[in-house]
């Protein structure tokens, strides 16, 4: 590995926890010994990856990973991982320009550098998500969160790993719901956290902590928010209007888990076993000396779709593969019609809306790892965002839809049809004892937030089905599919103390 950095100081905090993971790191101090380190070992001895510094005297990171992206002299090519400390959006997005293979915002921590790492290196198809130093997922479980977020497939990504932790999760679809849950609920508010998106319908990020923070109920509620530009005029707005701190978009299990911890204050007694999940093959992984299970769901295809990263798009899921193929299901049906959506919008002089329509697709797209579409979403959003004339709003909704299009045709022919749900059995004469034991194992995996509950339900679906009645299974059948498992444990609780018939 190759480190580089004209600050000594930040040389020396990434060196320190990669050599523990690599055979040799060496480091630099500018963009032009880079050049000439790369080229020099690359014949015996080349890099594997370089984490490099953006901000740099003379020639900057950028510049530096340009010239050595476009070398073709190269036989071993080293990937290349941006790191800066200001995380602006436009410097992210001239790193995805250059396919830099990550992008860091300082202070880099053990567990950023650790998935980061295992994202390079995993297979195409694969990818794993990694506990967080100190187990940051573990301390969650039991911590009470209301998310605030418009977009459903951004809403199950975020309570598929929330709950994953053992948390558990309510839903508001914008800033007025957030509100209204608040003001309208139970004294003090039953949650330890919100998580705010900030670009909303109706009342926006900003609004609904404005508010919230006028009314002292809600004074020392902690409110983060969640943001898909990370800069620092955003992080400092942010604070502005009140709240605590920010997770950027698309989301890093590992920052969300972190950012979250440091607010939740469990409560005495409340136990907090819930393991992360890493894939057991990874050497980086068992470098770390990272706790592992055997990842969910893997026996599921992931298809190979041009212009989709879908190593990236699993460690947004913590690798559920069911989830993931249901999300990208929802993106060739949801998504396809933005550009015309847009048209239309700007068309009737609704900016705003057109703005929030690509602002949607280019954060659904980054948390998939569809890196094409989220650029194209980006640029059309700014250009809406800053008062560009029609004709470059047209060409860039064009290009936009040129982009879009052919991929989600490429998507849905390589998903197929979607499986159809078969219909909620009869009602059958089971036998008590195995029952029990199947509810006994149902309740496990509930309790414990396991997927596999999905699996116990299609295999034992009859007997399921014998203690409820059509409507409830129906119930039961959608919480269990959607990742409701508090709600669906409650469910058949009551159900297995009086079943049904």
């Amino acid at each position: 590995m190759l480190v580089v950095d004209d600050n000594p100081a930040a040389r020396e905090i990434l060196q320190q926890p990669l050599s523990r993971l690599a055979a040799r790191v060496d480091t630099i101090a500018t963009g032009k010994e880079t050049i000439a380190a790369v080229q020099q070992h690359d014949a015996t001895d080349p890099y594997d990856i370089v984490f490099m510094d953006w901000r740099m005297p003379g020639m900057d990171g950028l510049q530096t990973s340009r010239h050595i992206k476009s070398d073709e002299t190269l036989t071993h090519p080293p990937a290349i991982v941006l790191v800066t400390a200001f995380g602006r959006e436009e410097v992210r997005e001239e790193a995805e320009r250059l396919q830099l293979d990550g992008f860091l915002v300082k202070p880099v921590t053990k567990s950023m550098i650790v998935d980061t790492l295992v994202n390079v290196f995993a297979d195409e198809g694969e990818a794993a998500s990694v506990t967080t130093e100190g187990g940051q997922a573990m301390r969650l479980r039991g911590a009470r969160i209301l998310l605030t977020e418009d977009n459903d497939i951004n809403q199950q990504i975020a309570i598929e790993l929330l709950e994953g932790t053992g948390a558990t999760v309510t839903v508001a679809n914008n800033g007025r719901e957030a509100v209204e849950i608040l003001y309208n609920g139970p004294q003090p508010p039953p949650f330890d956290v919100v998580l705010m998106d900030l670009q909303m319908p109706e009342m926006d990020g900003y609004q609904a902590t404005a508010k919230l923070r006028s009314d002292a109920r809600f004074a020392a509620l902690p409110i983060i928010a969640m943001t898909a530009h990370a800069t620092l005029e955003e992080r400092q707005r942010c604070l502005a209007f009140g709240m605590n701190d920010h997770i950027s978009k698309p989301i890093d299990p590992s920052a969300l888990f972190e950012t979250v911890a440091r607010y939740y204050r469990p409560a005495p007694g409340t136990s907090a076993s819930v393991p992360a999940i890493a894939k057991t093959s990874d050497p980086v992984v068992k470098a770390a000396g990272i706790p592992m299970v055997e990842s969910r769901a893997d026996n599921m295809e992931i298809p190979t779709v041009e212009g989709l990263n879908s190593a990236e798009g699993l460690l947004r899921v913590a690798g559920n593969r069911k989830l993931y193929l249901k999300l990208l299901r929802q993106f060739s049906v949801q998504q396809s019609e933005a550009p015309g959506q847009i048209t239309e919008l700007l068309k009737a002089g609704d900016r705003p809306a057109a703005e929030r329509t690509a602002h949607t697709v280019k954060g659904v797209a980054a948390n998939l790892g569809v890196k094409t579409v989220q650029l194209a979403a980006g640029e059309l959003e700014k250009a809406i965002h800053d008062g560009a004339d029609a004709a470059r709003l047209e060409s860039l909704r064009q290009q936009f839809a040129t982009v879009l299009t052919p991929f989600v045709d490429r998507l849905r022919a390589a998903l197929g049809k979607e499986p159809v749900s078969p219909a909620a059995p009869k009602a059958m004469v089971v036998d008590p004892a195995q029952l029990q034991l199947v509810v006994e194992q149902m309740t496990r995996h509930l309790a414990e937030f396991d997927a596999a509950a999905c699996d116990c339900l299609e295999a034992n679906r009859g007997m399921f089905a014998s203690l409820f009645s059509a409507e409830e299974f129906g119930k039961f059948e959608q919480q269990v599919q959607g990742y409701a498992f508090g709600e669906a444990l409650a469910q058949l609780e009551q159900a297995a103390r009086t079943p049904y018939g």
